[in-house]
């Protein structure tokens, strides 16, 4: 069975009815060996924390205890996933990133490097991006077969 790594964009699927929340809910109900790098969890909560504090005019605010729920939910959904820590041979692994391909976001950067350390022993690995557009899905692109790849909301 393929194990999927969640790159934080489409880990909050999970939390947010949108394009593509039905195939990150899928991995999730059906069991599979997922994912994700301990410094996603810095950017799912800031997300969680600017709706509840620092709202974006586009942004629609939630309550204490809709912020309450969507923490303890996360709290849950890590329980059943595999943590990827970030390490200095995943640093080091930026500098192949970069000789191939400009990554402007420190964050991307970082979860690519940790997915393509983390392929090196898992080989089934699937990399999930919630952005076929983006600069990360081009970065994928230069290290895996489209096959590796699934951009939840295209599909």
């Amino acid at each position: 069975m393929p194990k999927y790594f969640l790159e934080t964009s489409a880990f909050l699927k999970r939390y947010k009815n949108e394009a593509g929340s039905d195939t990150v809910n899928n991995l999730f109900n059906n069991r599979h060996e997922l994912f994700y790098l301990n410094l996603a969890i810095i950017e799912i909560r800031k997300v969680f924390y600017r709706l509840r504090k620092y709202p974006l005019q586009q942004d629609v605010p939630i309550t204490e205890k809709e912020f309450n729920a969507l923490s303890n939910r996360v709290a849950e959904d890590i329980l059943q996933m595999q943590r990827i820590e970030f390490t200095e041979e995943m640093i080091g692994q930026t500098i192949s990133v970069l000789e191939r391909v400009w990554i402007p976001n420190i964050f991307d950067l970082a979860q690519l490097s940790a997915y393509l350390i983390a392929k090196q022993e898992y080989t089934d690995m699937i990399f999930v991006c919630s952005d076929e557009r983006s600069k990360l899905i081009e970065g994928v692109k230069q290290f895996v077969q489209e096959g590796d790849i699934i951009v939840p909301g295209s599909i």
